[in-house]
């Protein structure tokens, strides 16, 4: 059987879940269920190919599970049933609790001291990469203890916990990350050969990493881990597609896709990162500041799906913020707010929806801002407008109610007005819950 289904593992709550595995050909193969006494039969095809649905509930457990062969029995222990959510992404996501060499996780020795807590369940996919899907993976399940949640995503521990002590039930976390690679990878091959035309999306031939290729780690890393019931998905990425951020929305778009196709579990939830702010060689570059761009237009043509802000947590010297914890309780809000109904919970920072002129002031809009804008970093800067002529010269912003007024005496006639429009800049806008909103670029005011 697959490594998901080995001792410590969680069963997605009520829910009809997918077991499978392999057998002989054309074999009968029997799953006792230990939860409601229950046997369950089904028959391999002619590959040996097998799958069931077994009903959970809302109990917790721990149960077992009996699967056997007229040859064969295997006995899984220690099973719950819980909320379950994989973590995918770069070095971002896959950076541990314990750090990186030189770089930190601020508050992490706390969290791995008290880390002892047998109602979260933790998987690591190890690396891996394929030309051609394959279906198991190196990895196991592991209680949260001092020993296994060092070594696990920061962010993705810090989303599983929050969401364990907010719902106080058991949450298993699966992490399937690889530092350094390109969302192409991670889409399934023939939905980006369906939208891309050759050439427009990275491939071997350009980064000379074969894990780089198209599909190569949807294959390796992800695929194993379908059809396995679970709630949804968390992701950050971006650091790499930044050189080709005006194609990122319509990547991300079809990799969502792909997965939700593949798993045929509908519009499951899909919560990601925006990348931080970092120098990238030249803090004044805006190459970041555009990748951020197309991951707001991404969440804005996703179904069911959410962006994190981190433009306050931002490193001008290293490309890992050390705050992983905030990250991934910031997640946990877009998951609490959207996917658990915990609706007093606002899950965002603020986000421009409209912008309007007024002689040479520019009124921006926002969501998420319900209770008020604040600039809890001092006064705000990082404002831009630009009239006729494209230049921009900085601009003073004044909060109103949940709007900002911009202006600059130098353009009288604004055109287009953007917000932290630069590889590393400080968040000074947020919401009333100490949220940061996210950088902008807003053209054609005049239309």
């Amino acid at each position: 059987m697959n490594n998901l289904f080995s001792d410590n593992m969680v069963l997605q709550r009520n829910s009809n879940v997918n077991v499978w595995g392999k057998s002989n050909p054309n074999q009968i193969v029997t799953v006792y269920s230990s939860w409601n006494n229950k046997s369950v039969k089904t028959k391999s095809n002619s590959n040996g190919d097998w799958i069931l649905k077994i009903k959970t509930d809302k109990s917790v457990g721990p149960y077992e599970l009996t699967i056997s062969t007229k040859n064969e029995t295997k006995l899984i222990r220690n099973i719950l049933f819980g909320e379950v959510w994989f973590a995918s992404g770069q070095s971002n996501m896959e950076m541990p609790l314990n750090g990186f060499f030189g770089e930190p996780i601020y508050g992490s020795q706390d969290i791995i001291g008290k880390s002892i807590n047998s109602n979260i369940r933790l998987l690591t996919v190890e690396r891996n990469y394929s030309a051609t899907p394959i279906f198991d993976f190196e990895g196991k399940w592991q209680e949260s203890r001092p020993g296994s949640s060092g070594n696990f995503s920061a962010v993705a521990y810090s989303f599983a916990k929050y969401i364990h002590e907010s719902l106080g039930v058991p949450v298993g976390i699966i992490s399937s990350a690889w530092g350094g690679t390109p969302a192409e990878a991670w889409a399934e091959k023939s939905f980006l050969d369906q939208e891309f035309k050759p050439g427009i999306i990275i491939n071997n031939s350009e980064e000379k990493f074969e894990e780089y290729n198209p599909g190569y780690l949807f294959n390796a890393m992800l695929n194993p881990l379908i059809p396995f019931t679970l709630r949804g998905g968390i992701w950050y990425q971006g650091e790499n597609n930044r050189e080709r951020a005006k194609h990122y929305s319509k990547l991300m778009q079809v990799m969502v896709a792909s997965w939700r196709d593949k798993w045929d579990l509908g519009d499951f939830p899909f919560y990601f990162v925006q990348i931080a702010p970092f120098s990238y060689n030249n803090p004044n570059e805006s190459s970041s500041a555009e990748l951020r761009d197309a991951q707001l237009d991404a969440m804005r043509n996703i179904k069911n799906s959410g962006m994190v802000s981190t433009v306050d947590i931002g490193d001008l010297y290293s490309i890992h913020p050390p705050e992983k914890v905030k990250v991934g309780n910031r997640l946990a809000y877009w998951a609490l707010n959207q996917t658990y109904g915990y609706k007093s919970i606002t899950p965002s920072g603020p986000v421009p929806i409209s912008a309007k002129v007024e002689e040479s002031k520019v009124t921006v809009s926002f969501n998420y801002a319900d209770n008020g804008l604040y600039n809890f970093n001092g006064p705000l800067k990082d404002f831009e407008i630009s009239g006729e002529d494209g230049v921009f010269f900085d601009a003073e912003a004044q909060i109103f109610e949940a709007s900002i007024i911009i202006q600059s005496h130098n353009v009288l006639k604004p055109r287009e007005v953007r917000y932290g429009w630069k590889n590393y800049f400080e968040g000074s806008l947020f919401n009333i819950e100490g949220l940061p909103a996210t950088s902008f670029y807003i053209k054609d005011l005049l239309k």
